[in-house]
């Protein structure tokens, strides 16, 4: 049976230090625009998906190709809830979204636009092999 898989790229609008983080850009490209990329061009993420409690975060994120089901509830959205929680959320509320269950969630942050693409790959088909 095929192994079913999302990707969950977190990304609020508030942030502690620098304000809309994500949407800063970095080669000429907004933050959120690298894991968005890279886990389209992976080839191995059914469902490719923002977790988002801000609306212009949200119409970026689908211009780069994501999809933004919902906006995140604002007691999910906050400095003090843990990834894990977040990610739990929205892996919640992508099932209900799709009337569907998830075998793999890959979690890509906006911070980390240096990952590899074979990283990704390499990890859900061991997943899905293992």
């Amino acid at each position: 049976m095929k192994k079913k898989v999302i990707c969950i790229i977190p990304a609020r609008g508030g942030s502690k230090g620098i304000k809309l983080k994500n949407l800063q850009l970095l080669g000429g490209k907004p933050l959120i625009y690298y894991p968005i990329n890279a886990a389209l061009k992976s080839g191995v993420c059914d469902k490719v998906i923002v977790s988002t409690d801000n609306l212009k975060i949200a119409k970026i994120a689908k211009k780069f190709g994501a999809e933004v089901p919902f906006l995140r509830d604002k007691r999910f959205a906050g400095d003090l809830v843990s990834t894990e929680v977040t990610l739990k959320n929205a892996l919640i509320q992508s099932e209900k979204f799709y009337n569907s269950k998830f075998d793999i969630c890959v979690f890509l942050t906006c911070t980390n636009p240096f990952r590899k693409i074979k990283w990704i790959k390499y990890a859900v088909n061991y997943l899905k092999k293992n």
